[in-house]
């Protein structure tokens, strides 16, 4: 089989920073992908073959799931085998699909009129694709209509061995909030239930992230929004309508505790959390003071689970050398903020301390009607510079910086566009597609132009230390592979390597990005 290696494209920048990894791309032969199918979500990889799932259909035929195995040794398509979700009891919805262990297991849902009921299912596969557990009925809500039936969600542990199932009731907009957590094994014997009920209300509270660790507690972040009615015109203008808090179920005491994370008057812009070895929580995010879409600085926070203090919090706004990067001195001398920056990864470090990274995101739709009344409607994507600040130990903030990228495209919901981010020891990797003129001017001008022809675009690997130093590095054309890479698409399948993905027209290639010590 033929593989192609980069390694040369990479060894005269290396040494422009010598503390960056080496790194080495293995590209597989092209695969054609099956009529009629999407790009596959990577799975995970037991460390001999990497895991994938696609769906494949076509126009009034409901979507059917695939999972394909891939051999890591050279990105070898294994075997393509259907999860068949057309069963005796009706067609069910896939939800979710996760590498357990020795096992693949998989969750869908199905509304069942005759019995008013949403139903949820699980399955297992072995690593062979041969199914071990058929599809069984693992929990169910009672609802009397389709359109409102509540829902489920699911989420992987953290040792990946066993499942988090989220039962939502049918929504009530004044109804208490409430709903259940399941816990399940690798072979769907249910571990544990539990049904909670908060003091507040359906429509002003929600739930993103989640952690469910080895123990079975579960670690939840809520959004939970104020009652604006009984709020003033200047308070709903000046200060938060909403903030944020911690859930944590604690299996062992069997009781649920609230972390409220509030940095009241700014606004909390984005924030996520993580859990540290004896279950502390770290919140980190932005904030603004202007509004909930801008930021202007950055915080950290690190909660005892025990005693519910803040034993380390700290917040910087970005300083004027900072925010000149971004726009003019009479821009930042007038109080702007940047906007629209969408935190995509914390990552902790050992020593305490935590990395932010985020990115520029936005997008909105153009439409206009012809001669003959006939509405087109043009969908703009933006995806632009990414933003990486380092967190010390002890809240304070040691260092921001800015990777500088643009990229648009129209009606593709950025296939092409955004980064792959990986973490080697104390260096990090950036992976994006670029305009083939900023490799070639970057020593002489500070302008970046828009990567808007992801055809015509380079792929590029931005190395970045513990000190925020970087390197821009050229991988290699994207018409020389005949391919596109699609950076969103993308797998950190051990300590040194991510599997990459690419695609163009029916074909599709992955690759193996090894990280060289």
């Amino acid at each position: 089989m033929h593989i192609k290696s980069l390694v040369p494209f990479f060894a005269f920048l290396i040494l422009a920073c010598p503390a960056l990894a080496q790194v080495e791309i293995n590209w597989s032969v092209p695969h054609q992908k099956p009529s009629r199918s999407g790009s596959p979500d990577i799975l995970g990889s037991d460390g001999t073959y990497t895991y994938m799932l696609r769906f494949s259909g076509g126009f009034m035929v409901s979507p059917e799931p695939q999972l394909e195995r891939y051999r890591n040794s050279d990105q070898k398509l294994d075997f393509a085998k259907p999860i068949k979700t057309k069963t005796s009891f009706g067609e069910l919805d896939l939800e979710a699909i996760y590498l357990m262990g020795e096992h693949i297991v998989v969750f869908s849902s199905r509304y069942d009129r005759d019995r008013d009921k949403n139903i949820a299912y699980g399955k297992t596969l072995d690593l062979d694709g041969k199914a071990l557990i058929e599809w069984k009925e693992i929990t169910t809500i009672a609802a009397a209509k389709r359109k409102n039936a509540g829902s489920f969600s699911f989420h992987a542990g953290r040792d990946s061995m066993s499942v988090l199932v989220l039962v939502k009731p049918p929504y009530e907009d004044y109804g208490d909030e409430q709903f259940s957590l399941l816990c399940f094994d690798q072979n769907l014997t249910k571990q544990w239930s539990k049904d909670l009920k908060l003091p507040y209300k359906d429509r002003f509270f929600s739930l993103d992230k989640f952690i469910l660790l080895p123990s079975g507690d579960v670690y939840m972040l809520a959004n939970v929004s104020k009652d604006r009615s009984v709020m003033t015109r200047t308070e709903r203008r000046n200060q938060p309508t909403y903030y944020y808090s911690i859930l944590l179920y604690d299996r062992a005491a069997d009781d649920l505790r609230e972390y409220n994370v509030k940095l009241d008057p700014k606004f909390i812009s984005d924030l996520t959390f993580e859990v540290d070895s004896a279950g502390d929580i770290i919140c980190a995010g932005f904030y603004s003071n202007q509004s909930s879409n801008a930021i202007i600085g950055t915080f950290y926070t690190r909660i005892n689970r025990k005693t519910k203090e803040i034993t380390t919090q700290g917040t910087m706004d970005f300083d004027s050398n900072f925010l000149e990067q971004f726009m003019s001195a009479k821009k930042v001398s007038k109080k702007r903020e940047l906007m629209d920056y969408d935190l995509r990864h914390l990552v902790l470090r050992e020593d305490g301390g935590a990395i932010l990274v985020a990115e520029q995101y936005y997008d909105y739709v153009v439409c206009s009607s012809d001669s003959r009344g006939q509405m087109r409607c043009t969908h703009y994507y933006y995806y632009n510079d990414i933003i990486v600040v380092s967190i010390a130990p002890n809240g304070q903030i040691s260092w921001t910086r800015k990777i500088p990228k643009r990229q648009s495209s129209t009606n593709d919901g950025g296939y092409f566009s955004s980064f792959s981010f990986s973490v080697m020891n104390d260096n990090m990797f950036f992976v994006f597609n670029e305009n083939p003129k900023n490799i070639v001017e970057q020593k002489t001008t500070t302008k970046i132009r828009t990567m808007a022809n992801p055809r015509k675009s380079v792929a590029v690997l931005v190395s970045m230390n513990s000190r925020g130093e970087q390197v821009k590095q050229f991988m290699f054309r994207n018409r020389d592979l005949k391919i596109i890479l699609r950076p969103k698409l993308y797998a950190q399948i051990n300590a040194n390597t991510v599997i990459l993905y690419g695609e163009r027209g029916n074909m599709y290639k992955l690759a193996a990005m090894t990280l060289l010590p």
